[in-house]
């Protein structure tokens, strides 16, 4: 395995400047509304979701930056027959940082197979693609899920759950692209005592198909190995002709610092903290492995009163997230940032209580202790520290929500406070939401 790293600043291809429409977001998300009326007819279960957000650190790094959002949902599945079809049209829209908004959607058909009077087989197949606005365009993905459970009752009380789910995305920027599998085995026992134990093993693979590709100047992506033998590293100043590759040099003591706001105008092919998301790239395929384990016990104290205390482990056992840095932003998806960056334990403990026949309220408390394998820790100029990035979370978050007939309303606020060895991740930030949900339709089989 050859591996090279190459401090430069990539430049991204340049397009012609366009004036972006005030309401274009909410104008696509009412054509594809339209488009899906018929469907949406004949739909067993129909259900609308909008909520409003406000944080004031969207990117969640130790320099803050506020923004509002707006996300909505429309979803629909069949009623109770074997053979049915779903699917979901969603938008995210950002106000300040509006370059992370996005339009989505997802399609599918699900079968059901019972198998005796105990058990049964699920099968479904999934398509899904979401669009961000020209800014984030790298992140555009279109993907392709399959999906294969079997549950069976193995005495009254225990239930077993064996899971697959197998899933490929193509994105735009062609370093994201991947193919993943996860295996699930769960089992679950309800006590007399109102007491419920859960327990669940997992594993994960993770292929990234293109580690080694790079967009130059004009947009085209080309290997590493494209690169002339007696190139020097060091200083890569190649013109874009067959077989060779235009990288600009990067300035500044191991490169990636400033402010999160100014970064984020690079786009989706750099970190927030002004890296190319690929200083190292491969000639080879990667891939990451994970295995962790789970626990959950539940407890109902009275007819109102539930606790419920869980725990986490997870092992990387093979590979590393190949990418620079794993940025999570708050309610939109970063491709850096997954189950698969990280390795840890985290715990949990929730208390949930019924005020009353219709309103609702919970507690809860997170603990995450986590390992980024792949990712050294830098200070603020980007300089290595010589550690493995480590962060540890506590979040305390709250609900509040009233049922009526058919509309749920709903507030939420979080606390989050993320101590890092990198100093660019040591963060606080204040989470409110608020919103409903509206069953525009309900299947019978499901009133």
């Amino acid at each position: 395995m050859k591996a090279i790293r190459i401090k430069s600043r990539i430049k991204s291809r340049t397009r012609p400047k366009s004036l972006p429409k005030k309401y274009i977001f909410c104008l696509l998300f009412w054509l594809a509304f339209l488009s899906l009326g018929p469907v949406l007819i004949q739909a067993g279960t129909v259900q609308f979701s909008l909520a409003q957000h406000s944080t004031n650190n969207i990117f969640q790094t130790y320099q803050p930056v506020s923004d509002w959002l707006t996300t909505g949902s429309l979803y629909f599945s069949g009623d109770s027959s074997p053979l049915s079809l779903y699917g979901s049209l969603d938008f995210n829209y950002l106000y300040k940082y509006s370059g992370l908004s996005s339009i989505g959607g997802q399609l599918g058909v699900d079968y059901l197979i019972p198998a005796g009077s105990k058990s049964a087989f699920y099968l479904a197949v999934e398509g899904q693609g979401v669009l961000f606005r020209d800014l984030y365009n790298n992140f555009n993905h279109a993907g392709l899920k399959l999906i294969a459970s079997f549950k069976s009752y193995l005495t009254p009380a225990m239930v077993l759950r064996l899971e697959s789910r197998s899933e490929y995305r193509r994105y735009k920027l062609g370093i994201f692209d991947y193919f993943s599998e996860m295996a699930n085995l769960s089992l679950d026992h309800y006590f007399k005592t109102r007491t419920t134990l859960k327990v669940e093993a997992s594993y994960g693979y993770k292929y990234f198909y293109h580690p080694g590709e790079i967009a130059i100047i004009e947009g085209v992506v080309a290997p590493v190995d494209a690169i002339p033998g007696g190139a020097s590293v060091n200083n890569l100043s190649l013109v874009t002709q067959s077989g060779y590759l235009f990288i600009a040099q990067q300035g500044g003591p191991g490169g990636g610092h400033g402010h999160p706001a100014d970064n984020y105008k690079q786009g989706g092919s750099y970190s927030l903290r002004g890296m190319p998301y690929q200083t190292v790239y491969y000639t080879d395929p990667r891939s990451v492995q994970i295995l962790s384990i789970s626990g959950l016990v539940a407890q109902g104290l009275g007819d109102r009163v539930g606790l419920s205390l869980g725990g986490m482990k997870q092992w990387n056992i093979k590979g590393e997230n190949p990418f620079s840095s794993s940025d999570e932003y708050y309610s939109v998806e970063n491709p850096t940032s997954d189950l698969f960056s990280w390795q840890g334990y985290s715990l949990k403990a929730k208390l949930t209580a019924s005020l009353t026949d219709r309103l609702q309220a919970e507690i809860q408390y997170d603990y995450l202790n986590r390992e980024f394998p792949g990712l050294e820790s830098l200070d603020l100029e980007g300089v290595s520290l010589g550690v493995r990035r480590e962060d540890k979370r506590h979040q305390l978050s709250t609900l509040v929500q009233l049922d009526l007939a058919r509309v749920s309303f709903f507030i939420t606020y979080a606390y989050i406070s993320n101590a890092s060895n990198d100093p660019w991740f040591d963060w606080s930030g204040n989470f409110i939401s608020g919103g409903l949900k509206w069953n525009l339709s309900v299947s019978k089989s499901k009133q």
